[in-house]
């Protein structure tokens, strides 16, 4: 009887393991739409795709240190044929204190936990001049998002400020749709 209960409860760890991972994340636009110049020496970022999976590159070199940071994220989310978007979030917050504290809010820990995992550097404040800041191969691992996620599109605007002057603004767009 011991059996019959381990296999049972083994194909249903099974069956849960399968549910894990029923959506895959993809970008069609992920890209910097302003930066100001005399802050920024370089600053590129580059979406590819692989795999079924939306890659991005990026490299940064500062003209100039960077101590203070202050972001304004806002994520828009709408489901398949809807015409209405709804705003998951438009938040203000210091940067260099979600850097320091990055595992006391569980969403953006998820998206600062995946920057360091592909980042040449741990990110913190401040941020150094003449220094290249690389991110290599990052992606969203659908693994680490809740199993509720529903299918749709996103789009996300995040501006950074410094010494409350906007100096770059980034723009990502995509989806996320049942694996097939």
């Amino acid at each position: 009887m011991k059996t019959l209960y381990f296999i049972c409860a083994l194909y249903f760890l099974m069956d849960l393991a399968k549910c894990q991972n029923r959506f895959r994340i993809f970008f069609d636009e992920f890209a910097i739409k302003y930066k100001v110049p005399d802050v920024f020496e370089k600053m590129d970022c580059n979406l590819f795709q692989s795999n079924n999976r939306s890659y991005v590159n990026a490299e940064m070199i500062l003209k100039k240190e960077v101590a203070d940071l202050n972001v304004r994220a806002l994520m828009e989310f709408w489901k398949p044929n809807a015409k209405t978007k709804l705003k998951l979030y438009d938040v203000r917050m210091d940067g260099c204190l979600v850097l320091r504290t990055m595992n006391k809010n569980k969403l953006f820990y998820f998206f600062v936990k995946s920057f360091k995992k592909h980042s040449n550097v741990l990110l913190s404040c401040p941020f150094k001049a003449n220094f290249t800041y690389k991110m290599n191969d990052w992606f969203l691992d659908e693994e680490e998002l809740p199993q509720f996620v529903p299918v749709g599109e996103f789009r996300t605007v995040t501006e950074y400020f410094s010494q409350q002057r906007l100096i770059i603004r980034v723009v990502a767009h995509g989806g996320i749709l049942p694996k097939s």
